[in-house]
């Protein structure tokens, strides 16, 4: 008699992919609305030609969107047709944590100078990339079309319940 309790499944990492996902996505949120709630004289301000964050906030969550992307891209644009899905899956979900960490690293990064200066404009670029990290998460249908599922491996990835070899 086998043991499946440990094994992995389609429905299974779908479950674990999506928890690491809404982890990564609430420090940030989380982070934020403490400091905003604790912020006083707060402004939104573009002006301050002194702040030199207004300069490198932007290219920080530019940075973190297109680095994010490339890795990922990178990281799962070249899968070998005969790679089993297990691997594809370890691979995808590896390449996706990394993706979620640079999108939580520079919403955080802002968050971090807005409780430092109260300029609500670092909020607010934290905020977009916040809503960027929600709309990543993983959907079965997302998997499949990254992964390029067709054949035997969409049927076994269809097949939520059933141990992967």
């Amino acid at each position: 008699m086998q043991n499946n309790s440990n094994k992995l499944t389609p429905g299974g990492f779908l479950k674990t992919i999506s928890f690491l996902h809404i982890g990564i996505s609430a420090t940030p949120v989380v982070l934020g609305a403490l400091f905003y709630f604790r912020a006083s004289k707060m402004e939104l301000t573009l002006t301050d030609t002194d702040d030199m964050f207004l300069a490198i906030v932007p290219m920080v969550a530019l940075a973190g969107i297109f680095l994010g992307d490339f890795i990922f891209k990178k990281m799962t644009g070249s899968l070998p047709k005969d790679m089993d899905l297990r691997t594809k899956l370890n691979r995808f979900q590896s390449a996706s944590i990394l993706k979620y960490a640079l999108l939580e690293g520079a919403a955080l990064f802002c968050i971090v100078i807005f409780a430092n200066t109260a300029n609500l404009t670092y909020l607010i670029i934290a905020v977009s990339l916040i809503f960027y990290l929600f709309f990543q998460k993983p959907t079965k249908q997302k998997i499949e079309n990254v992964l390029d599922l067709r054949g035997e491996e969409k049927s076994k990835f269809n097949r939520t319940n059933e141990p992967l070899e």
